[in-house]
């Protein structure tokens, strides 16, 4: 039996719609929030609540000291990849991620660590000030990516939070964190649209279909 070579090309095409469609509902599986307004830090104690489980994951404590530092403190067995100070100096400092970065159990290698705030510092530095010297840290004036670990239900899972830092204060501008425990996110990584992503497929399909109608009525 012959089979026609526009059925062939047409089978071939919806192949390919539907392999890319499967491949974006596969990714589909990061909570992404971005709150309207971005919540600031600056002169206040700002909880956030990245799962959605009615209690806080961290909390940025800009009240403590104001003026003088701001904190970003894990709650409830959360961890954020930090850079600790050198001695003697104690505590450590938010590393700020680019986008694209991955955040995984592995992140912490290179000098990073996961610190669950149970040091003597009681949770990690973004930006620390003094009079008249000015403010030091890697995120003063900084937006970027911060590494997080959520401890949900006893399995752990790797998000980030996008924070806009300015020298004593900023703004959460996002979060997010990937459903599946233990697989490693990329800073920035939000979900993919897979249902328009068929929706698009099936329209080329048809459009496709159409034009091959059109071209054999001449």
């Amino acid at each position: 039996m012959r089979i026609c070579p526009r059925i062939i090309s047409g089978l071939s095409l919806l192949g390919s719609v539907l392999a890319f469609a499967g491949a974006a509902h596969s990714q589909g599986t990061i909570v992404y929030v971005q709150p309207a307004p971005p919540p600031s830090y600056a002169f206040a104690w700002l909880p956030l609540d990245v799962d959605n489980d009615g209690q806080a994951d961290f909390a940025f404590d800009g009240i403590s000291r104001p003026g003088m530092w701001t904190k970003v403190i894990p709650l409830h067995a959360s961890r954020i990849l930090v850079r600790p100070e050198p001695p003697p100096d104690i505590g450590s400092f938010v590393e700020p991620l680019a986008a694209g970065a991955i955040i995984s159990g592995n992140s912490a290698i290179s000098g990073l660590l996961w610190d669950d705030g149970g040091g003597p510092a009681g949770g990690a530095t973004l930006s620390a000030c003094a009079w008249p010297f000015g403010c030091v840290g890697p995120w003063v004036y900084q937006t970027a990516y911060a590494g997080i670990e959520l401890n949900i239900g006893g399995s752990l899972h790797y998000g980030w939070l996008q924070i806009e830092n300015w020298d004593f204060g900023g703004r959460v501008i996002g979060w997010a964190y990937e459903t599946r425990p233990g697989v490693p996110i990329l800073a920035g990584a939000v979900p993919e649209p897979s249902t328009w992503a068929l929706l698009l497929g099936g329209g080329v399909l048809l459009v496709w279909f159409r034009g091959k109608r059109n071209a054999k009525r001449g």
